[in-house]
């Protein structure tokens, strides 16, 4: 535990690992409690052929404590990408998610907003233009997208989705509101491809500058920092002064989506105490005005 050998595994938050003969871990897991969870393991074995060769090949195990979910859930997905362990398939992946992106200063010629499908990085998160949903793959946006027009009478040859001339299928059927032989203005139809997209739009990061989460163990018997930047996990520290004491570098090209939304979880929770980092010789962590942190919640996202 930690690096430690003990006799029993921990009743606390953190990360385990189920090791076989190989230095590469077969099964990464995380709990709120680590020994109740590998006693589930064992029980789950009597009725899973999964679980029941996970068990089998099982010949160690070591855990690494957190002070919280938070810090078990991001420790998780970042061991979990790097070291692929055979038992955790479906996480293995790095998930770098598409958005739809409607460049508001951007129209076509026409007048016409037409949405993007575009992969989704942090810093292209600007407030200057608008970015909504989240989706694995750009056949899913694209269908989004489909759906939505059908749903709001919007005119897919406009948007982009209907390729061709002259006056849309959707418009002969009665499911288009005549954007595309010039019964409905640009004006108006943009305003309701706006209004129709709103529920899924998604936040740009709220602040200058990197933001520490501050998360204490139970009884406090230790605290996690966790750093972030343009919604990355860019670490976890278990004190100030293990801060790094420079600015963090330019985020990756794009986001991994799973630690997206464990982050937008977090952001979520009232209890978590947010400061802004302030690295120099002596990294510090200056609480947020109360006006910062209520407009900076990203819910809804």
């Amino acid at each position: 535990m930690n690096g430690q050998l003990v006799d029993q595994p921990p009743n606390s938050p953190g990360v385990y690992r189920l090791y076989g003969d190989g230095p590469t871990p077969l099964y990464i897991g995380k709990s709120l409690h680590i020994a109740r969870r590998l006693r589930e393991h064992a029980r789950e074995a009597e009725s899973s052929a999964r679980h029941q060769r996970l068990m089998r090949s099982t010949r160690r195990i070591d855990c690494t404590l957190t002070a919280g979910d938070i810090g078990a859930q991001l420790l998780e997905n970042l061991e979990i990408k790097r070291d692929m362990p055979l038992f955790n398939r479906r996480q293995r992946r790095a998930r770098h998610p598409v958005t739809v992106h409607v460049p508001r200063l951007a129209a076509a010629a026409s007048g016409f907003l037409r949405p993007e499908v575009t992969a989704l990085a942090a810093d292209n998160l600007s407030p200057d233009d608008s970015h909504y949903g989240l989706f694995r793959q750009r056949r899913a946006a694209e269908d989004y997208l489909i759906t939505l027009a059908r749903r709001c009478g919007l005119c897919q040859r406009v948007l982009g989705l209907d390729r061709g001339r002259g006056p849309c299928f959707a418009y002969q059927l009665g499911q288009c509101l005549g954007a595309c032989v010039g019964r409905e203005p640009a004006k108006k139809h943009n305003l309701r491809l706006l209004a129709a997209l709103a529920p899924a739009q998604l936040a740009a990061w709220p602040w200058q500058h990197a933001i520490l989460l501050r998360e204490d163990a139970p009884g406090n018997a230790h605290t996690d920092w966790h750093l972030v930047h343009q919604w990355h996990h860019l670490g976890t520290f278990p004190s100030l002064r293990h801060l790094p004491r420079r600015a963090p570098a330019a985020s990756p090209p794009a986001l991994d989506l799973d630690a997206y939304r464990i982050l937008l979880r977090a952001f979520r929770q009232p209890e978590v105490q947010r400061y802004a980092y302030r690295p120099d010789s002596r990294p510090r962590a200056v609480p947020l005005p109360v006006a910062s942190h209520g407009t900076a919640d990203p819910a809804g996202l």
